[in-house]
């Protein structure tokens, strides 16, 4: 059964607008192999002081971003690629690289259909600056939805790829489960004792260490839907 790591505030603000690791035992958090030279990584915020839920959703007095980072070798963070990608792409890695590529092309696409768009409304006149490109909307549209459709193709097929090479190495997806996490939310800072952070890992004598090497918490894991659960 898995078993959870309790991570307090005061711990958690010191990682604020950066990165709280995890890297203690030297192994794979996930299979146990060494070298474990790469990271699992969560994104993840701290929210203080729920607030009314305003227009666009929940709001919170305070609402910063951290980033979680486990230790794992180098086949769990291939295997990220196919499940997690985009938790890769601040990563200075190959793939972290190809993920910030896949998420650019993405980004240009859809402003490029955008504009498309935009061309077809009323709000571009015939007789502006833009309106003797007007009536070539629907290319511009169809230029941003290729391109969307030819990295969303391409990056399938390298999914493809790191899948069949996992499954060569006897490795498969769901036998190497990224770690469940859940950020609850405090009513206020005062308890810098409180948690705000669990950390659900399937390998129990991993978890164990880590939490004694960095003075942190445990208790068994059970699975349940919270309030201000972030997974």
């Amino acid at each position: 059964m898995p078993l959870k790591i309790m991570v307090p505030l005061d711990r958690v603000q010191q990682a604020l607008n950066s990165s709280l690791v995890l890297d203690h035992p030297q192994r794979c958090s996930r299979c146990g192999a060494v070298p474990a030279d790469h990271y699992e990584t969560h994104s993840l915020r701290l929210r203080i002081g729920q607030k009314r839920p305003g227009l666009y959703g929940q709001t919170y007095r305070f609402n910063k971003p951290y980033r979680l980072m486990i230790s794992i070798c180098q086949a769990c963070y291939r295997a990220d690629f196919v499940t997690s990608s985009e938790e890769q792409e601040k990563d200075e890695t190959a793939t972290g690289r190809l993920a910030r590529i896949y998420s650019r092309l993405y980004t240009v696409g859809g402003v490029i259909g955008c504009a498309g768009l935009l061309l077809m409304t009323n709000i571009i006149r015939p007789e502006s600056v833009l309106g003797g490109v007007k009536a070539c909307w629907p290319y511009i549209v169809g230029s941003g939805g290729l391109i969307i459709l030819a990295v969303w193709l391409h990056q399938r097929y390298r999914m493809r790829k790191v899948i069949e090479e996992l499954e060569v190495a006897g490795i498969a997806l769901d036998s190497r489960p990224r770690a469940e996490v859940r950020t609850p939310v405090l009513e206020n800072e005062s308890d810098p004792s409180a948690v705000v952070l669990e950390i659900s890992i399937r390998d129990e004598a991993w978890a164990a260490e880590c939490a004694a090497h960095y003075h942190l918490e445990t208790e068994v894991f059970t699975s349940g839907v919270y309030q201000g659960e972030d997974q």
